[in-house]
């Protein structure tokens, strides 16, 4: 098993020369002449993918996965900003930027994800919300074979259903029509999770309906389970998961619980032991403080040896 960054490094950010990534809001680029617009939104760009590969290679020395920063490209799937990579100023240095990028990942053999946000709905009924979806998929999907990520579940794009308006039927048929919009290697990279909400997706609801009609992963996710356990057990529901991946290795998510109200928000560190239930697979850690919350499992793990 290895673990998995998601997308910030907190490690690099208290370094002498940080390593963070940067954004820029609608609001701030419409405020702009359009050219200072563009040059500043390309500086920043480029920027993240240095940033990128920085942090990549920071997953290398340490043996982790890397899931890509949703930053990574502020406004550039934004409807509304209309703006593409070719609209750039500084578009031949963020195509350098790419080749560094596919370099580190060739040269260290770090396993790439990516996840984008919640806001992607293929099972809308909202076509507008479906074309954003489509777009802003198909985009990431491109951008991973730029750095020679591959078109296949050992690149893994998670995404969630997000939709539970009708019945299983009908959601899933909206999902497949959408789905098969999309670029053929954006189709074979996606997979699902199971949400953590009581009203939304649960491991038994994707493994026996979702994916015998859709052939598609589903990505186990540790505290959406415990928050949405649906009668499955950890051990059934990581189990039903597993067997869908193919063959290919799982990238599967871990959390556990921020004390207090709200059990669905995440925690810090982890607090608690890991049950792999002798299945092999890779692990996102999404707890808030990042790498230092892996370092820190990792150093636990080597002081029960």
């Amino acid at each position: 098993m290895r673990y998995g960054l998601c997308c910030i490094s907190l490690e690099l950010q208290e370094l002498d020369d940080p390593v963070k990534f940067k954004t820029m809001t609608y609001k701030r680029f419409s405020s702009l002449d359009r050219d200072e617009a563009l040059d500043i939104l390309g500086d920043r760009i480029f920027h993240n993918m240095i940033a990128t590969c920085v942090t990549i290679q920071h997953c290398a020395d340490n043996d982790l996965c890397y899931r890509l920063s949703s930053d990574l490209f502020p406004l550039i799937t934004y409807d509304l900003a209309n703006v593409t990579l070719e609209d750039l100023p500084q578009y031949d240095k963020i195509q350098v930027g790419f080749d560094f990028i596919q370099k580190t990942i060739s040269d260290t053999g770090v396993r790439i994800s990516c996840h984008p946000s919640e806001f992607n709905v293929l099972a809308s009924e909202n076509e507008q919300a479906v074309q954003k979806t489509i777009r802003e998929l198909n985009f990431y999907s491109a951008f991973m074979d730029r750095i020679g990520c591959p078109a296949d579940y050992r690149s893994p794009m998670n995404l969630h259903v997000h939709n539970k308006t009708g019945d299983h039927d009908s959601i899933i048929a909206r999902f497949l029509s959408n789905y098969s919009r999309l670029d053929s290697n954006c189709r074979s990279r996606l997979v699902i999770e199971n949400d953590d909400k009581v009203n939304c997706w649960s491991v038994k609801e994707l493994t026996e309906l979702f994916y015998p009609a859709t052939n598609i992963p589903i990505t186990f996710d540790y505290l959406h389970h415990k928050c949405h356990p649906d009668g499955l057990t950890e051990k059934e529901a990581i189990r039903a998961c597993h067997a869908t991946w193919k063959g290919f290795k799982p990238l599967f998510h871990y959390s556990e619980s921020r004390p207090g109200n709200n059990p669905r928000a995440h925690a810090d560190f982890a607090y608690n032991s890991i049950d792999t239930h002798d299945l092999d697979f890779d692990l996102d850690f999404e707890l808030k403080m990042k790498d230092k919350a892996i370092f820190k499992h990792m150093e636990e793990q080597l002081c029960q040896i």
